[in-house]
C-alpha cells in the first residue's frame, strides 16, 4: 500500500537560537499537511519534518521556513 506520508530534511543556514527555533518549529506544525517537526539533536539547524504529500509539497515546507525570513534548503534533494 503507498502511503501518503513523506519525510523531508530541511537545512536551515541561519543559526537558530533556542526561542527562534521553537517559533520555527510551531510555526511549521501548524501548516496544513504537516504531521510532525523535530529538530536535530545536535544540529538544532536540521530539521526532520513527516508530512502528508497529497497537502503539501516539500518546496511547499521550503518555502514555508524561507516565508519566516531563514534561508534554507532540501538535504538529498
Amino acid at each position: 500500500m503507498n502511503t501518503p506520508h513523506s519525510d523531508v530534511l530541511v537545512h536551515v543556514t541561519d543559526a537558530l537560537e533556542d526561542s527562534a527555533r521553537d517559533r520555527l518549529l510551531e510555526r511549521l506544525g501548524a501548516e496544513q499537511g504537516i504531521r510532525s517537526v523535530r529538530a536535530g539533536a545536535r544540529a538544532g539547524q536540521l530539521l526532520l519534518i513527516d508530512y502528508d504529500r497529497r497537502a503539501i509539497s516539500a518546496l511547499g515546507i521550503l518555502r514555508c521556513v524561507q516565508a519566516q525570513g531563514y534561508a534554507a534548503r532540501l538535504v538529498g534533494m
